[in-house]
């Protein structure tokens, strides 16, 4: 007897992130919220949203993924891919948001400089980069992770371009499950035993065509 899948994967729009920020913020620590998304609370969202949603709008490189529970409708993970066909450009990276603390700026600058010299150090040319992942606490394990996953190393095997992550100690068993491996410890205090991991370009060509008769 066939059964359904249970989730659907598509790619998200600007109408799609409220719903996407919320669950960030459910699945991110504190210390993450405020360092990267500038939330010191839940009445940070709507300023981190319309963020997102003009990079969404603006950056070509930028890619939302979401998953929804096809029997709630709802939510249960999200990733952000950045695929850049020509390489990074010199002018984009991890950017603070405008509106936290002085002394808490001062904190996600000196990270994001960190992590921009480091990536950009490590790819010169063109790759792709999982910026943001995340699942729901109530379904992981449950392959969510894997399908955002996996989408992001067909774009990286299709177009023939290695891939980036910065990633935390939770995340690591699923991307090497991707081909992901070690590359060098993430030199920023508040990262804890974050790992910056690569995956190199498919060596392989695609080969096709019919013999001659």
């Amino acid at each position: 007897m066939a059964t359904t899948s249970p989730f659907l994967l598509t790619r998200a729009t600007a109408q799609d992130m409220l719903e996407i920020c919320s669950l960030m913020y459910e699945c991110f620590p504190p210390h993450i919220r405020l360092i990267f998304m500038g939330c010191e609370s839940r009445e940070d969202l709507p300023k981190y949203q319309q963020r997102c949603i003009n990079g969404m709008q603006k950056d070509k490189s930028d890619v939302w993924l979401q998953i929804r529970d096809q029997a709630s409708g709802n939510v249960i993970a999200a990733a952000n891919w950045k695929v850049y066909v020509n390489g990074e450009p010199d002018d984009l990276g991890e950017e603070t948001p405008d509106w936290v603390p002085e002394e808490q700026k001062r904190k996600s600058d000196e990270a994001n400089k960190i992590m921009n010299e480091c990536r950009k150090q490590a790819n010169p040319g063109p790759f792709v980069h999982l910026h943001i992942c995340f699942t729901s606490p109530e379904y992981r394990r449950r392959g969510a992770g894997s399908m955002l996953m996996q989408w992001g190393v067909n774009v990286m095997d299709t177009l023939f371009l290695p891939g980036w992550i910065e990633a935390s100690v939770e995340g690591k068993f699923l991307y090497k499950g991707f081909g992901f491996y070690d590359y060098e410890r993430i030199q920023v205090a508040d990262m804890g035993n974050g790992t910056n991991m690569k995956r190199d370009l498919r060596s392989d060509g695609i080969v096709g065509g019919r013999p001659l008769p």
